[in-house]
């Protein structure tokens, strides 16, 4: 993701290369190199230790949002329920495109 006050890139978030830990790359202040071949200054590579898989932190951090929420600590958030229709709409897009011999398909939302 590059952005007007830096770039932020994560190489595979679904699915990580090392489970023990996470890494992504950032930098701020930065601007395209010439020709656009990469930014200055370069990225940094920062790595976060884990002591679960992601795929157990992530039904770890499920859990504690809705026991907060069920015990009025917290308020669901709004925005998802949008963000994930308009998700569910383009992979359904994509769907139908691949089976339809990779024609346009217009996103509808």
């Amino acid at each position: 993701m590059e952005g007007t006050k830096g770039n932020f890139r994560v190489h595979d978030f679904i699915k990580p290369f090392n489970e023990k830990e996470g890494s992504f790359y950032a930098v701020a202040n930065s601007k395209w190199a010439e020709l656009s071949l990469g930014c200055i200054p370069e990225p940094s590579e920062f790595k976060i230790a884990a002591n679960l898989p992601q795929e157990a932190l992530m039904v770890v951090e499920f859990g504690q949002l809705v026991h907060a929420i069920r015990s009025g600590e917290a308020q669901p958030e709004k925005k998802w329920p949008v963000i994930s229709r308009k998700t569910q709409v383009v992979i359904d897009a994509v769907v139908t495109s691949i089976k339809n011999g990779f024609v346009p398909v217009e996103v509808v939302y």
